[in-house]
């Protein structure tokens, strides 16, 4: 494969449109799935989408033709899961529900049987209510049959603080307190839950969670870990039920996360303000540490938020009606994936000089 010529200084448009055809006609049986993802990681450093998203192709369609073997005792557990999301990804829903059966059958937990049976149901448009535990009644009780607004932290200029603070429920991420994140005019002055990281978790936890928790209905920490930061008797800080064990060797971004863990509760709409998919790179004042170095965002694609897991999920939402957005937010999901990787090329990638 040619991948390594593209770490010459100059990278022609010809170069990289030759690779991708290049790749696209690779029988994907040559190599592993993780060595597929590996190669899509290294594409995105040098800052090719085109080719990346041809080497991520490989992958997923690798991983997904694994019907008919797990039954016969020749995958992981891993491998059955992983085939089960990427057939949720192409569309098979047929051949997800096979390796559901055989998770069931295999001794995967039964608790994690559920979430896939949950997340499949969700992809096919059949949103059915999950399996939860006390804590997340509590919460879907919040949210069920309310109309949600999700306000991300995109620097915007659109005048919807007025529509945002109109809705049943508003959420954001990352507040920290204070009046940051609350602009009356663009963000909305309302914050009902709250979404972190575990970065953003951390930093909570060190500077006083409490006067914060005084102004929200709820926290909602993205893992574990940063759910660990907390004292437990709190019962208005929860994590997210992950989904990573299903996943492509990577995470879904905060996005993805709390669109995923709000439709657990079946809300009457979803509507997101201030989202681009990482389109733009700026976050509005606050949002994150004082002094924290800007977000390399090559390498955060690199190391753990699949830019194209993150859109062809949120992409699969909005197509099914689960969300809907402002003018923005439609704009970016109108472009197809295609023409999101152009973008994402254009705002992130190389152009006259490969970026590795």
């Amino acid at each position: 494969m040619a991948l390594g010529s593209l770490v010459a200084p100059k990278l022609e448009t010809s170069t990289v449109t030759a690779l991708e055809s290049q790749i696209v006609s690779l029988d994907g049986k040559q190599l592993p799935v993780l060595a597929w993802l590996d190669l899509y990681r290294l594409a995105i450093g040098v800052g090719v989408y085109g080719p990346a998203n041809a080497l991520r192709n490989k992958a997923i369609t690798r991983a997904a033709s694994v019907v008919g073997s797990a039954s016969k005792g020749n995958l992981t557990a891993q491998e059955v899961a992983l085939g089960f999301y990427c057939n949720l990804e192409l569309g098979r829903f047929g051949e997800a529900d096979i390796l559901l059966r055989d998770m069931a059958t295999g001794g995967l937990p039964a608790e994690k049987v559920g979430h896939a049976r949950w997340f499949l149901s969700l992809y096919k448009g059949d949103l059915a209510t999950s399996e939860a535990g006390s804590l997340d009644e509590d919460f879907g009780s919040y949210l069920r049959g309310q109309r949600v607004a999700i306000v991300g932290p995109v620097k915007s200029h659109a005048s919807q603080g007025t529509e945002i603070d109109a809705h049943d429920r508003v959420v954001k991420f990352s507040y920290q307190g204070g009046e940051k994140g609350r602009d009356a005019l663009t963000q909305g002055q309302r914050i009902d839950v709250s979404y972190y990281n575990n970065t953003q978790s951390q930093r909570l936890s060190e500077s006083g969670y409490s006067k914060v928790l005084e102004q929200l209905s709820w926290i909602v920490c993205i893992n574990r870990k940063g759910r660990s930061r907390f004292p437990s008797h709190e019962q208005k800080i929860r994590q997210i039920y992950s989904l990573q064990w299903l996943l492509p060797d990577t995470h879904f971004n905060a996005g993805p996360n709390a669109f995923i863990d709000l439709l657990r509760c079946q809300p009457a709409g979803i509507k997101v303000f201030n989202t681009d998919l990482m389109l733009s790179a700026g976050r509005y004042a606050g949002y994150r540490k004082p002094g924290a170095k800007d977000i390399d965002y090559t390498r955060s694609f690199i190391k753990t938020h699949d830019p194209i897991l993150q859109y062809v999920t949120i992409h699969r939402l909005w197509e099914l009606g689960y969300l809907e957005g402002d003018a923005r937010f439609e704009e970016v999901m109108e472009l197809g994936l295609k023409g999101y990787l152009s973008q994402l090329q254009r705002v992130h990638g190389a152009h006259d000089q490969a970026l590795l």
